[in-house]
């Protein structure tokens, strides 16, 4: 399910999520507005993982988002990453790492943030 939709549906009262992961939120709307709405009405802990060249949600809104949501939320980035997570052959020979590496810090970073939450629900 996409990043928007699962927060929709998780802020739902008959629905009872502990935490909500989004890979790729598509904070900025097609006519560049900030679709933030859901997500400051949330009430359980959310993490957001973006690439850093995602078009679709600018880092600085995010952070700026980020401060008006109430319950714990984190945020990791992929460096160099569009909104599906690539990462362009030129950013990984500057950066000498591999898509790979930053899929896997993703992930850990992920693990750490739900097995968090579920210690704190």
């Amino acid at each position: 399910m996409g990043s928007r939709v699962s927060c929709m549906v998780a802020s739902r009262d008959d629905i009872s999520a502990l935490a909500i992961v989004c890979l790729g939120y598509p904070l900025k709307g097609m006519n560049g507005a900030i679709r933030d709405e859901t997500l400051v009405q949330l009430t359980i802990p959310i993490m957001f993982v973006q690439g850093s060249k995602d078009g679709l949600c600018p880092l600085d809104k995010l952070k700026a988002v980020q401060k008006r949501i109430k319950p714990n939320n984190d945020l990791h980035v992929t460096e160099g990453g569009d909104h599906s997570f690539k990462i362009a052959k030129k950013h990984l020979q500057a950066s000498e790492t591999t898509q790979m590496d930053a899929e896997e810090s993703a992930v850990l970073s992920i693990a750490s943030f739900v097995s968090n939450s579920l210690l704190q629900s």
